[in-house]
């Protein structure tokens, strides 16, 4: 059984602002705390202040920062103790444990209590747990993000249906690690990857698979023609159309042989890809005109024989026969 020992500072309410800002909960925990003489036992505490065990955390860890109680040096203190009820480390980069009384003075100097109540509502939830807060605040403290980076992160993951605190620091720690470090910068990403949604639903819509989600290998076909390539929505729609039309279905790998023939030729507008079809589409009707050409019989003309002997000539005894009709004047002369 964990008890804790803690010892009373001298301090005077009137003097100690945290006491008007100090919650119900919170407020009792230092009571029942004072009145067993800053010694108590978990479960005597939770049992006497009628508050969970994750509000007592949060509540003894709002009385350290506040400077009114200290560990006592006899026993297992409480700065320990957070330490072995957490002794996982949040999922970012293994960042370094920090004491109940740091991540106190974390969450008092980021003003990070609103932001967990926003939070929790988002996630509905009627608080978060001592863990989840720890996690929150280690992004300010370790990670130099402030409550509006994370809040408007939070909002983002909120609006796609899946805000989980495990979710946020995770997707804190990539966009950090990818320099995205303001808040302009956040919404400039934010507004990318909407963009990139749209047009993942657009891609589902064109290709006919809103049954389904994309495979890996179509995923990285799409992300070549869109990212590497350039290519929009449009251009990608015109090669399905082309694609369909001239076999009958669609298949991505020989889609990605047309958009890369487009790219390899210098298409780079969906005008210039136009361009490239028409080219290629007569090329092809003259490829297949010179075939036909080759392929085509060749037709000999008969050569015209001279008349054998004995063959009868019918334009010789033609002309013979209008010579003895009409003869010519020489005739008649020598006659």
């Amino acid at each position: 059984m964990t008890r804790y020992n803690f010892k009373f500072t001298a301090v005077k309410v009137s003097e100690t602002a945290e006491f008007a800002d100090a919650s119900l909960n919170e407020l009792r925990v230092i009571q029942v705390l004072f009145d067993m003489g800053g010694s108590a036992s978990e479960d005597e505490l939770i049992e006497r202040s009628g508050i969970s065990k994750a509000r007592l955390a949060s509540s003894l860890a709002f009385w350290q920062e506040a400077g009114v109680i200290v560990p006592s040096e006899e026993e297992t203190i409480y700065g320990n103790k957070i330490t072995e009820e957490f002794p996982e480390r949040v999922i970012i980069g293994e960042p370094m444990e920090e004491s109940a009384s740091e991540i106190a003075a974390t969450i008092r100097s980021h003003k990070l209590a609103s932001l967990f109540d926003e939070i929790a509502a988002m996630m509905k939830k009627t608080m978060l747990t001592p863990m989840e807060m720890k996690n929150i605040a280690i992004l300010c403290s370790q990670y130099s993000l402030n409550e509006e980076y994370i809040a408007t992160l939070a909002a983002h993951l909120h609006g796609k249906g899946s805000l989980t605190v495990r979710n946020l620091t995770a997707r804190c720690k990539k966009l950090v690690d990818n320099g995205v470090n303001t808040v302009e910068e956040l919404e400039t990403s934010i507004a990318a990857d909407e963009h990139a949604r749209q047009d993942l639903i657009r891609y589902k819509i064109i290709f006919g698979v809103n049954n389904r989600a994309f495979s890996k290998k179509e995923r990285e076909y799409i992300d070549k023609w869109s990212k590497t390539y350039g290519y929009g929505t449009e251009i990608i729609e015109m090669a399905y159309g082309v694609e369909t039309l001239n076999t009958g279905e669609i298949s991505f790998r020989y889609m990605d042989t047309l958009l890369t023939d487009w790219y390899e030729s210098g298409c780079r507008t969906l005008l210039d890809c136009e361009k490239r079809c028409e080219a290629v589409r007569i090329m092809r009707e003259n490829e297949a005109k010179d075939k036909k050409a080759a392929s085509a019989p060749v037709r000999k003309e008969k050569k015209k024989e001279s008349p054998r002997y004995g063959d009868f000539d019918p334009e010789e005894a033609f002309r013979l026969a209008l010579e003895r009709s009409y003869p010519s004047e020489k005739s008649s002369a020598d006659n």
